[in-house]
């Protein structure tokens, strides 16, 4: 079926961005962009964020080396009075299950389903 220009589909489309009378270009209508902005999150204060982030690389790395250590160590020690505390324990012979007797299925009646 032939259908005439005003009525085709993107047509209005086409006749409302070119007008008659249109000679100027209009400039592009700008994006806004995000900005980014500090702020503090839970647990910790804008003016810690901002001394971690101001520190240099060195100390940084030799806090995070000291703070492993510490946890390594105190590790070791729960690790050392668990085994000291811990007496050696006597298994109790385990119980065996009775296995039940399931009832045989109803035989299927009818051909194919």
């Amino acid at each position: 079926m032939h259908r005439s220009l005003p009525t085709s589909q993107g047509n209005g489309v086409i006749r409302r961005k070119h007008k008659k009378g249109q000679e100027e270009e209009q400039a592009k209508k700008r994006t806004r962009r995000t900005q980014k902005f500090q702020r503090a999150i839970v647990g910790a204060s804008l003016t810690d964020i901002m001394a971690k982030r101001n520190m240099k690389p060195e100390v940084r790395k030799a806090q995070r080396e000291q703070a492993i250590r510490a946890a390594k160590e105190q590790k070791k020690a729960v690790k050392a009075s668990k085994k000291t505390t811990a007496p050696a324990k006597v298994k109790a012979p385990q119980k065996s299950k009775a296995s039940r007797v399931q009832p045989k299925s109803a035989p299927r009646v009818g051909g194919k389903r």
